[in-house]
């Protein structure tokens, strides 16, 4: 009895190898892009919900402080009797009325490559002064893109709720109509 050898080898060709590969190619240059565009939606829309924290914890500060904060850190630990609102008047009394923290931790970055200040502004548009929140290192890509979320697709630089300062990377969100 003769037992024929015969030889099977088990693995994939080296054209199946490269049709994988090509396939695996492709896919990855269509996805890509379209990762890499769901990335950047989430840092406006992480930058959207910290400007949102931010205004609701002002709102609080006020309802019982019955002032305007200087500093987002206001919001987080209490002010001393001292500590000057964004006015520049002094608490005194007032301070004792805190009940935070507003705000759990006070946002720095914004995750795209800029930063937001530690202290408000008081800027005035139409007859009006607003506290603002400032961001800085902001280009002008993400700024639109903050911009459509905030103003609903009024974009504009110098309209809404968010203006970029001309010729720079500075925006100012108008957060809370100071009364």
């Amino acid at each position: 009895l003769r037992h024929s050898k015969t030889s099977r080898r088990s693995g994939f060709t080296l054209a199946e190898v490269l049709v994988t590969l090509a396939i695996i190619a492709i896919l990855a240059a269509v996805l890509l892009p379209a990762l890499n565009s769901q990335v950047g939606k989430g840092e406006s829309g992480r930058v959207v919900s910290d400007l949102g924290a931010i205004q609701s914890a002002v709102n609080g500060f006020v309802a019982d402080v019955h002032r305007y904060p200087r500093t987002p850190a206001q919001l987080t630990t209490k002010p001393l009797t001292t500590d000057l609102d964004i006015n520049s008047a002094a608490y005194n009394t007032l301070a004792n009325k805190w009940k935070g923290p507003y705000l759990s931790k006070v946002a720095s970055s914004t995750g795209m490559g800029g930063s937001i200040s530690p202290s408000f502004v008081s800027l005035a548009d139409g007859g009006s002064n607003y506290l603002t929140v400032v961001l800085t290192g902001i280009p002008t890509a993400d700024f639109n893109s903050l911009d459509e979320i905030l103003d609903e697709g009024n974009t504009g630089l110098t309209t809404g709720s968010l203006r970029q300062v001309p010729a720079s990377t500075t925006i100012n969100y108008l957060a809370v109509p100071i009364q």
